[in-house]
């Protein structure tokens, strides 16, 4: 058997197919981007709240000088009280900075995804196979090419950092010890300034990766395409065949309708209308059934086996045809002329006239 040219997966995933993906938490997203903002944030927040961390922490080293001399049993539970809300006074509106950050962060590249689907459990995870086939995969790949760059790129900015302040390190030792400590953040901030910029560069060709790993593994080949179609809208056989019944029994209820109907007015091959008038029962003659070509010789057949009288009136055929649906009342252009093909068919019915 040939092989099947739809069968690769080379075309754009669809809308639906998105939305799908987007049910079961499968979005595009930058781990990258989101670790270099808190890592920025971080920052950030620890440099506005310098001045509150160390008066926190001068309080605490003073505490415990003054507790020197002091028995250990009676001053550990009130030092160890004390260095506890330290702690907490440090890392919570860090944590709480990282909090917000990494839920902005996700929010903005992803928007709002909710889905359990990424906590229940898959044995295929656990399979060894998948799990060595991963390991070598172009994704790992590229992880391992942004770690080496990553920390060859810090090994560098702390090379050049440290160049350019050689001459300064080299006085230190001669130097205040606020010296050594304006040396030592001024060497920090460079370093944390260029290694902000690089991340986030990482981050940047990171989030384009994802964008076009996410994109590629959700392609469909386009037998997926035609298959989704068929979900949205019906087989196209199976709609098919229903137009066909329908169509069946439309012209059959029609053509039931012609066997009770008063005169079949034709053009005389083209096109034949049936018209139905019951005094007391329709207000107006109505046209029951019309059809051109092989529905108007079929008309015409069913009303010369109905014994129904058919009349050659091109003009009023034309125009019953084009003006007049079916189950409707004649229009007022049309009354004389009806009026006469009626009585001239009650006539023929009547034995009056052929």
């Amino acid at each position: 058997m040939a092989k099947d040219q739809g069968a690769d997966k080379t075309e754009k995933p669809t809308p639906k197919k998105l939305r799908d993906a987007r049910k079961d938490a499968n979005v595009s997203k930058s781990k990258e981007l989101t670790s270099t903002v808190l890592v920025l944030g971080w920052l950030v927040g620890g440099w506005l709240l310098l001045d509150f961390m160390w008066d926190r922490l001068r309080a605490l080293f003073r505490a415990s000088l003054d507790a020197v001399g002091s028995p250990f049993l009676e001053v550990l539970p009130v030092l160890g009280l004390q260095a506890f809300w330290v702690l907490v006074a440090l890392s919570v509106p860090l944590l709480l900075l990282a909090l917000f950050l990494g839920l902005v962060v996700e929010f903005l590249q992803a928007g709002p995804v909710a889905s359990m689907k990424k906590l229940t459990p898959e044995l295929s995870k656990m399979n060894p196979v998948e799990g060595i086939k991963k390991m070598f995969s172009m994704d790992n790949l590229v992880e391992l090419v942004k770690a080496i760059f990553k920390s060859v790129a810090l090994v560098f900015i702390g090379g050049v950092v440290l160049y350019g302040m050689r001459f300064s390190l080299l006085q230190l030792p001669h130097s205040t010890p606020e010296a050594m400590g304006t040396a030592f953040w001024h060497g920090l901030v460079r370093i944390g300034i260029w290694t902000i910029g690089v991340f986030f560069f990482v981050s940047v060709l990171d989030a384009w990766y994802q964008k076009f790993s996410y994109l590629k593994q959700l392609r469909m080949s386009r037998r997926d395409i035609k298959q989704e179609v068929k979900e949205n809208e019906g087989d196209p056989y199976v709609k098919q065949r229903s137009r066909q019944l329908h169509q069946e029994w439309s012209q059959q209820n029609m053509l039931n309708a012609v066997r009770g109907s008063n005169v079949v007015v034709t053009n005389p091959t083209h096109i034949a209308v049936a018209l139905q008038f019951e005094d007391g029962v329709t207000d107006l003659p109505v046209v029951v059934a019309k059809g051109e070509g092989a529905t108007a010789e079929e008309i015409k057949r069913v009303a010369e086996e109905s014994g129904v009288p058919v009349l050659q009136n091109i003009p009023l055929a034309r125009g019953l045809h084009e003006k007049v649906d079916v189950d409707d009342y004649i229009g007022n252009e049309f009354f004389d002329a009806v009026a006469e093909v009626l009585f001239w068919a009650e006539g023929i019915r009547r034995g009056d006239g052929g």
